[in-house]
């Protein structure tokens, strides 16, 4: 006997997941803005009018940079504990999803190149010109530069790929995701900053969506910011950018040679 009930096509519904998936996105608009807020408004300021000089609300509500560490753990524990995703989901698997040349240390070598290809392009377009008063000691260095690698890479990395990644949305839409939220805090270098995060972050891409593990693209963040910082001895200090480059061009290579081979 047939069922008296309407088809179920009749009934247009929801897409599935549309719920999480804002929940999800809140999470990363939200860490983005507490994390990365004020140093955004600091740098368009300096790329609109060269200098400094904040209204107190951006002061008194955006936390600065010492407050990201803080964000980020919070952040990874919700994505985990209440959002459902796992470790691997979140870049911190003990093994890449899959075989990359040379690791773990080749991912990183590789994700460094891409890091440096953008920033010898960035240089190709005019600055701002701003000049920081005074000099930051080797000990504030050393903090701005795990903030870079740790926080920066959790939270504009690892977070917006688990939840692309859960989504199944394209390498397209992943990259420009990517770029818009590492641009703004980066705008103080210029308009070339647009160069910069999109080739870094395209080479970003090209290795997290193969490995899925963040601990490389803290490596190489680290390992590049520290070529220039005071910190490390002036003679490490190049070596230490020459191991990484080349690694990465050898690591790239062995790559290519593999899809070529498939």
């Amino acid at each position: 006997m047939p069922s008296s009930s309407p088809p179920a096509a009749s009934h247009p519904r929801r897409p599935p997941g549309a719920a999480s998936a804002a929940r999800d996105w809140s999470l990363v608009a939200a860490a983005f803005l507490l994390a990365f807020g004020l140093t955004s408004a600091v740098a368009v300021q300096i790329l609109l009018t060269g200098h400094i000089d904040l209204p107190d609300w951006a002061v008194r509500y955006l936390p600065g940079m010492k407050a990201g560490f803080l964000v980020a753990a919070a952040a990874m524990l919700i994505a985990h504990r209440w959002l459902g995703y796992s470790a691997g989901d979140l870049g911190l698997a003990a093994r890449p999803r899959a075989r990359f040349p040379y690791g773990g240390p080749g991912a990183a070598a590789v994700a460094y190149l891409g890091m440096w290809t953008g920033f010898e392009a960035m240089r190709l377009f005019p600055s701002p010109g701003y000049v920081p008063t005074g000099r930051t000691d080797a000990g504030e260095q050393l903090l701005a530069n795990l903030h870079s690698a740790l926080v920066e890479e959790t939270l504009l990395l690892a977070l917006p790929m688990a939840v692309m990644t859960r989504l199944r949305r394209p390498w397209q839409e992943q990259l420009a995701v990517l770029v818009v939220l590492r641009v703004p805090f980066h705008l103080y270098y210029g308009y070339g900053a647009l160069a910069l995060c999109l080739i870094w972050m395209g080479g970003y891409v090209l290795v997290y969506r193969r490995i899925q593990l963040v601990w490389p693209f803290m490596l190489a963040h680290f390992a590049y910011n520290s070529a220039h910082a005071d910190y490390l001895p002036p003679g490490l200090r190049p070596l230490l950018g020459l191991v990484f480059w080349l690694g990465g061009i050898v690591a790239l290579a062995v790559l290519a040679k593999q899809a070529r081979t498939r």
